[in-house]
């Protein structure tokens, strides 16, 4: 039995693995924000109502816990729906995952790219985050954007080098046509 050698590059219409992600968690920065903003005027009035005990009966503590459990639910179900959204790119094409119980996957061949632009919101920026918008020809999803992914400058650099030998290897050109 003939093994190649491991050190071989794989053959040309063989699917590679090129990044694999998810977006950042500094989306949810404003909602987890706002959640711990709540949570945090849920105990301040509670000790307010406890020292107004004059006039107020004594405020039970589990209906306080259970009202801390409603920003920590929103935090949680956003943490979760955030983490199941997985971002695949391959040597071949763009996958994108949404969903924890039902999931959707949408896929792009990569020859439909047509424009890269790279998106670095400040704040995202200072955590080394950006967005990759992908414009393609594709008219289900004429625009892909990977939001929060790491590294966003070399991420792009690597869909546009995968784009173009798809492309090539295809032989397929883009035409734009000006209407005008």
């Amino acid at each position: 039995m003939n093994t190649p050698p491991e050190d071989v590059a794989p053959p040309a219409s063989e699917e590679t693995p090129i990044w694999r992600g998810h977006p950042s968690q500094w989306t949810n920065i404003g909602l987890y924000l706002v959640c711990l903003i709540l949570a945090a005027g849920i105990v301040a009035a509670y000790f307010y109502l406890k020292q107004q005990s004059v006039s107020f009966p004594e405020f039970p503590v589990p209906i306080v816990l259970v009202a801390l459990v409603i920003p920590g639910l929103i935090v949680l179900v956003r943490w979760i729906l955030t983490r199941c959204h997985v971002y695949e790119i391959t040597s071949q094409r763009v996958k994108i995952t949404q969903g924890l119980l039902s999931r959707r996957t949408s896929e792009i061949e990569l020859y439909r790219v047509r424009d890269y632009t790279l998106v670095e919101p400040f704040w995202l920026r200072l955590v080394g985050r950006g967005n990759v918008v992908l414009a393609t020809s594709d008219r289900s999803n004429p625009e892909i954007v990977l939001r929060a992914v790491p590294q966003a400058s070399q991420l792009k650099d690597q869909i546009r080098t995968h784009t173009e030998t798809m492309r090539v290897r295809r032989g397929v050109r883009d035409i734009e046509i000006d209407t005008q």
